[in-house]
């Protein structure tokens, strides 16, 4: 344990809150959490589900963390609060083969676009080569945003025997594994690179949402549209991206 962390663990004396303690003193970063994902999830879970999953998610994090990993019982908290938020979505909206279908060919159709135009596709390209309308695209990312809530360090997915998708992979702290972390670097900077070349549009939501922490509807009031909107957009932004990655991945299994 670090002499940092050691104190701060002392300090805080994590292990020795009651639950109201720990509710009181840490509701404010549950609290931050579950308004970020707000307008992704509210017609799937109920807000205050999704907080008490929250709530719950600290308590056990509490009695689980260990300074011994290094890291201040805050970081380790958020990954606990939001792997249980992710679980919980998976419950209550698993991905099934159609809209897994629909992901991978919007994934394809944007990808291919890009080949062949040299440049980020508006959406306006992008709805003509699927054959629909503009608000039919629109539509299509409405019932893909979950599938693209999706923080930017676990942006693969995975792809079961049977066709399944599985769009979120949280890492475990509790593991120490170098070639991962180097990995994972190295995937850091190629999502970096990559948002910096993506349309202007784009590259704000990405960066507010993720690098500055700002919820769909303070992004909304930055760029004078809908939070709706605002919402369509952060799913379209993923799809590029990860289409980019998958594309990158598969060239890397052809060497």
């Amino acid at each position: 344990m670090s002499g940092k962390v050691a104190r701060l663990y002392h300090a805080t004396n994590i292990k020795g809150f009651s639950e109201d303690e720990l509710v009181l003193k840490y509701a404010p970063l549950v609290l931050k959490m579950v308004h970020r994902i707000a307008p992704i999830v509210r017609s799937v879970v109920d807000f205050d589900d999704l907080k008490n999953v929250g709530y719950l998610a600290l308590v056990q994090a509490a009695r689980a963390f260990d300074p011994d990993l290094g890291v201040a019982f805050e970081v380790y908290c958020k990954y606990r609060v939001r792997g249980a938020i992710l679980d919980e979505l998976r419950r209550n909206s698993p991905v099934t083969r159609t809209v897994y279908s629909k992901w991978k060919k919007l994934e394809r159709t944007i990808q291919d676009l890009e080949d062949k135009l040299g440049h980020p596709p508006s959406e306006g390209e992008v709805a003509a080569a699927l054959g629909i309308t503009v608000n039919g695209y629109r539509e299509l990312l409405d019932e893909l945003k979950l599938v693209a809530y999706v923080s930017l360090d676990e942006i693969s997915s995975q792809e079961s025997d049977l066709g399944e998708f599985t769009p979120f992979q949280l890492a475990d702290l509790h593991q120490v594994d170098p070639a991962g972390q180097v990995t994972a670097r190295d995937l850091q900077e190629l999502v970096r690179d990559r948002i910096l070349q993506m349309s202007p549009q784009h590259r704000k939501i990405l960066t507010f949402y993720y690098y500055e922490g700002l919820r769909f509807k303070d992004i909304a009031a930055l760029m004078n549209v809908s939070e709706s909107r605002i919402c369509q957009i952060h799913t379209e932004a993923i799809m590029a991206l990860r289409a980019f990655l998958d594309r990158e991945q598969s060239l890397v299994n052809k060497r």
